[in-house]
């Protein structure tokens, strides 16, 4: 009998591991804007216990139909894993407080520095080797943010630092995720987070939980149901495609972004904003393009 190692092996499939980022950035920009909006309720640590465990109802369900608890869970690595959840923990409350404090617009904003982060902690970490056309395009595409959002003297406050920090962390979190990926399920990978914030947070919310209504626990199932599906997109990118490769994708979250606030804030993009968007297309589209060209010029091995 053979054994499906899909979900535990590196793989070089660029382009999927590219459009798998693309769909889990979707989800996760659909996903604050709920959150965003259930944060006028209830507080940072209640929100996050509640997404925590809306996600696990889908990935437990997927549990079971990829094998089971044992096939999944099965680790060699328990410290790396221990070290990838306090970052994870640490830049997942650092978002929270920045949803209940600042805008959409200013949060995306300044997130989009995670492409320099990436980009140092790969070749540092992950021993990529970053190619120049890499590194300009990651600088075009930040010139496009700058072009669309305008970012002022007035975005530079509290909530600004609290994001670059979690910018960071997030970063490191998904070259701990890379690593993790050569070895470990990936659903284990998107798992394991939840888990720890449900056990982490639930202390605090026994003398401070506030019931949410039939409305809010319908609003908590649709973000735990898209974000589970968007945790499970994302680690399983990052065993398909190098993070320098996938570093720049973080910038389509930049449309997704923009149309929410269309569509539920009413908020309309102006010319500097449909310019810088243009570039950041353009920037992601030579990206993709490099990795298929990188790809095809590698030597095919010989067939046995």
């Amino acid at each position: 009998m053979t054994t499906d190692t899909s979900s535990r092996t590196l793989q070089n499939r660029a382009v999927f591991g590219v459009l798998l980022m693309i769909g889990g950035l979707a989800l996760y920009s659909l996903s604050d804007a709920f959150i965003k909006q259930l944060m006028g309720t209830y507080s940072v640590p209640q929100t996050s216990f509640l997404r925590a465990v809306t996600r696990l109802v889908p990935l437990s369900i997927a549990v079971f139909m990829q094998g089971g608890i044992k096939k999944i869970f099965a680790t060699d690595h328990p410290g790396s894993h221990l070290v990838r959840l306090g970052v994870n923990l640490t830049y997942t409350y650092a978002f929270m407080y920045a949803f209940s404090v600042a805008s959409l617009t200013t949060i995306y904003t300044l997130s989009y520095t995670s492409s320099f982060f990436m980009i140092l902690l790969s070749a540092w970490i992950l021993k990529e080797k970053i190619g120049r056309a890499k590194w300009i395009a990651v600088g075009i595409g930040m010139i496009g943010v700058l072009i669309a959002t305008r970012p002022g003297s007035s975005v530079f406050e509290v909530a600004a630092l609290i994001v670059l920090f979690g910018t960071f962390l997030g970063s490191l979190n998904k070259i701990l995720m890379r690593r993790l990926a050569a070895t470990e399920h990936s659903l284990a990978i998107a798992i394991y987070p939840n888990l720890t914030m449900i056990l982490v947070t639930f202390p605090f919310l026994i003398s401070k939980w506030q019931p949410p209504s039939l409305h809010d626990w319908g609003f908590f199932a649709i973000v735990g149901v898209i974000t589970a599906a968007g945790q499970y997109a994302i680690a399983h990118s990052l065993r398909c495609a190098q993070g320098s490769t996938l570093a720049p994708i973080d910038y389509s979250s930049f449309f997704w972004v923009v149309m929410l606030d269309f569509f539920w804030w009413g908020a309309t993009p102006d010319l500097y904003t449909i310019i810088g968007a243009s570039v950041i297309v353009g920037s992601n589209l030579y990206i993709l393009y490099r990795s298929r060209k990188e790809k095809a010029a590698k030597p095919q091995p010989a067939p046995a």
